[in-house]
């Protein structure tokens, strides 16, 4: 099935995007999926971003393997994210185009992958940049200039 299909290429690192590594959560025996991951797996996958993928690729199993993935996550937002990224992956496979299903409640894009976002220093998801000790951020919100104390 597709969902076992998710899951082994999940498992196997063979999604890019995918940063899950099962030896850092829960096994699946000492999680016991709640209605909150239910309804986040149901809210994310069911979403009108994925309305072109419903008939050909029902979310229902997606979902229950979702559920079991998210409660393994213990409130790592990325790994969230890698759950729903691998739908959409498989889901674009199949109708053969690319959705734009991230915004800024859920999964914005990491822009730190792209060159640093541009930051000076040091760029955190979804692509804030900060500057390190003894620096302030410059107006333009990348660069960093020294803190000259008088």
């Amino acid at each position: 099935s597709r969902s076992k299909q998710w899951y082994q290429r999940r498992v196997r690192g063979q999604l890019p995007s995918c940063s899950f590594d099962p030896a850092r959560y829960d096994t699946a025996d000492q999680c016991a999926p709640s209605m909150a991951d239910y309804t986040a797996c149901r809210t994310a996958l069911t979403s009108v971003k994925f309305s072109f993928c419903v008939t050909d690729l029902p979310p229902i199993h997606f979902i229950e393997r979702c559920e079991q993935d998210l409660c393994r996550c213990a409130d790592d937002e990325q790994c969230k994210c890698d759950i729903v990224s691998a739908y959409a992956q498989i889901c674009q496979d199949q109708i053969r185009t690319t959705l734009s299903w991230r915004s800024a409640d859920l999964c914005p894009e990491d822009k730190c992958h792209f060159a640093n976002n541009g930051c000076q220093h040091t760029c955190s998801p979804p692509g804030i940049c900060s500057c390190d000790p003894g620096f302030e951020l410059g107006a333009d919100g990348k660069s960093c200039l020294v803190i000259i104390e008088i």
